[in-house]
Formats: C-alpha cells, structure tokens, sequence
C-alpha cells in the first residue's frame, strides 16, 4: 500500500506541475496579445494621424491646383490687355501718320 500511496502522490505531483505549467503558458499567451493589441491600436493611432496628414496634403493640393488657375487666367487677361494695348498703340501711330500727312498736305496748300 505505501508504494500506492507514493505512485498517487507523484501523480498528483506531476498533474499540478503541469497544471502549473499551462497556467504559466496561459498567463503569457495572455500578456502577448495584450501588446499585439497595444501595437495594434498604437497602429491605428499611427493610420488616423498619417490619413490626417494625406487629407492636409490633399488640401494643400487643391488650393494650388485652384490658385494656379486662377493665375492663368490672371496671366489670360495680362496679355490679352497688351495685345489690345499694343493693337492701341499700332492705331495710334497710323493714326499719326495720317494727321501728318493731312498736315504736309495743308502745309503744301
């Protein structure tokens, strides 16, 4: 009998050994996904702030995109008011070249 007793109480031994040993194997499965969460949601924060950043940049591209525009149209006009000023100024000229050949004409008279 005392060889029994001794077989169940190693027995007993081993099974809380091991019980042990799949708590200590729980506890870190447990720890391990509490920082694959902490990454994960670190990860997350990192997402938000870079979309943040893209949407900032987005913006940033649009506003160009409408001022260059509106600089076109700007430089549209700039140089059709020189075309007419120079077209006003080629009128001018032979416009003076008239009254100059009226005056030679009166002066000849």
């Amino acid at each position: 009998m005392a060889g029994m007793f001794g077989f169940w109480s190693r027995h007993k031994a081993n099974l809380i050994a091991e019980k042990a040993g799949r708590d200590e194997l729980l506890r870190q499965r447990d720890i391990a996904i509490g920082e694959r969460n902490e990454l994960m949601r670190q990860r997350d924060i990192a997402l938000g702030e870079r979309n943040e950043l893209l949407d900032q940049r987005n913006k940033a591209l649009a506003e160009r995109e409408a001022f260059l525009r509106q600089r076109d149209v700007a430089l549209g006009e700039a140089n059709e008011f020189r075309r007419q000023r120079d077209l006003l100024l080629i009128k001018n000229e032979q416009l003076k070249g008239g009254k100059a050949e009226i005056t030679e004409r009166e002066d000849r008279r």
